[in-house]
């Protein structure tokens, strides 16, 4: 359909994709519909398919304009390697990605929220993955990144700072300021690229990022937080045949919500990958937030004692094994339960129990990378609270990135390539030992 010409109708044009941005923000994109466009506008249904056809047409033309932007950053990438000028182009670049961020964050939070593998948007993002891909590649390249296939090493990239992003528009980021989220992504990527980098080299940041964070203040646990307690099993008691229909439409809700995302799956969707019937599921389930949840607490009750052995694992060479059989565990245990890690972070559905396990979990998994950052003394300006966000990014989003695309990879070379990083990026020093900084709690 051609769009309507005339200054009047780039104006009106111009109108809906302003309503438009401002209702993803305010209601996110599934939950606006293009009445709610046309009403914001003031201009009725058929009016605004003369412009648009669809809101997802109107939502692709938003992904391009973003997109092209932050490909543009990529180009002005300036030579980068182990020195105070590569570090300085880097910090520099990392800025401008903020940045654009910034400016186009209501779409690349809504672009965060509709990525799934079977989301009708999904070849229109592999498109943007590829282009970046390509370029970043070149980049490392000829920067002579060595230790990391550049490949690899541009998708890290695209997962870490994307998301550390995401971070400071969605989270209150733990109180921290832009500029020190901002000088310890520097650090961490340039010590994941160049991990040979001197301590002079980040001379530069070293009066606007504290080297550590005192144990004190960095694993201070929030008082207002309730800690995840395993929720009373509401199925004790009952017969084996019926544990076992639970466990299928359990797991067939985690197969759907991981492949479509919880908005568009559908109780259909979940009874028929579990071959069953919808009357079996509405008399264990009282819809599909009732199941959801009940993944999110089996999510959490696994989580919190994943999380806790991690800090446990040691620093430095010795702990490299256990490190990446941890790592492999935990992407197979992500993949199982990616709805559900797609929701905890995306903040929606909005619901109270959810909300109060949000907070939970993320108090559980920032104090024990917390616990694991500070086995390291550094050289380098370093914050630990902004590190253990960054490397929360890493853990949950890079599997996620991947999935489903041209780029995935088994789960022990996910975790190869994300211990190789942790190691050179976030455990790049003298190590303390395991157990060092919980003694002195």
């Amino acid at each position: 359909m051609s769009p309507v010409v005339g200054e009047r109708g780039a104006r009106t044009r111009q109108s809906i994709i302003d309503a438009a941005l401002e209702l993803f923000e305010s209601q996110g994109f599934h939950d606006t519909a293009v009445d709610d466009i046309a009403g914001a506008v003031g201009v009725s249904r058929a009016t605004l398919y003369q412009y648009f056809e669809s809101k997802e047409q109107l939502f692709v033309e938003l992904l391009h304009e973003s997109g092209a932007a932050m490909l543009r950053v990529v180009r002005r990438l300036g030579p980068l390697g182990p020195t105070e000028t590569g570090y300085d182009n880097l910090h520099w670049w990392l800025g401008e990605w903020a940045w654009v961020y910034d400016r186009y964050s209501t779409m690349y939070v809504q672009w965060a929220n509709v990525e799934t593998p079977e989301a009708p948007l999904r070849p229109l993002i592999l498109q943007f993955m590829d282009g970046y891909t390509s370029r970043m590649s070149e980049r490392l390249v000829a920067s002579k990144v060595k230790g990391l296939p550049p490949e690899s090493a541009a998708l890290t990239l695209l997962a870490v700072v994307n998301r550390t992003n995401y971070y400071r528009h969605t989270t209150a980021v733990r109180g921290l300021s832009d500029n020190e989220m901002l000088d310890t992504l520097a650090t961490v990527t340039q010590l994941a690229l160049f991990p040979d980098t001197p301590a002079e080299a980040f001379a530069t940041v070293k009066a606007s990022a504290p080297r550590s964070a005192r144990p004190s203040d960095s694993r201070q646990a929030d008082p207002d937080v309730q800690a995840h307690r395993p929720a009373d099993d509401r199925f004790a008691g009952a017969s084996d045949k019926v544990r076992s229909t639970v466990r299928q439409l359990l797991d067939a809700g985690g197969r759907v919500f991981g492949a479509r995302g919880f908005n568009v799956a559908s109780v259909d969707d979940i009874v028929t990958d579990a071959g069953l019937g919808r009357g079996t599921f509405y008399k264990y389930f009282g819809d599909k937030l009732d199941l959801l949840s009940a993944l999110a607490e089996e999510c959490a009750d696994q989580l919190n004692p994943m999380m806790s052995a991690f800090a446990d694992i040691p620093s430095g060479k010795r702990g490299a094994a256990a490190r990446r059989a941890w790592l492999g565990q935990f992407v197979r245990f992500h993949r199982r339960y990616a709805g559900v890690f797609r929701v905890l972070q995306q903040q929606a559905p909005i619901d109270p129990a959810l909300e109060a396990m949000r907070a939970s979990v993320a108090q559980t998994v920032l104090v024990a990378l917390d616990e694991m950052l500070g086995q390291v003394d550094r050289q380098y300006p370093f914050s630990i609270p902004a590190a253990s966000l960054i490397l929360w990014a890493l853990l949950e989003r890079l599997p996620d990135q991947v999935l489903g695309s041209r780029y995935d990879m088994e789960p022990e070379a996910l975790a190869d390539l994300m211990g190789t990083v942790i190691e050179r990026g976030f455990l790049n020093g003298t190590s303390r030992g395991a157990g060092s900084v919980r003694s002195r709690r």
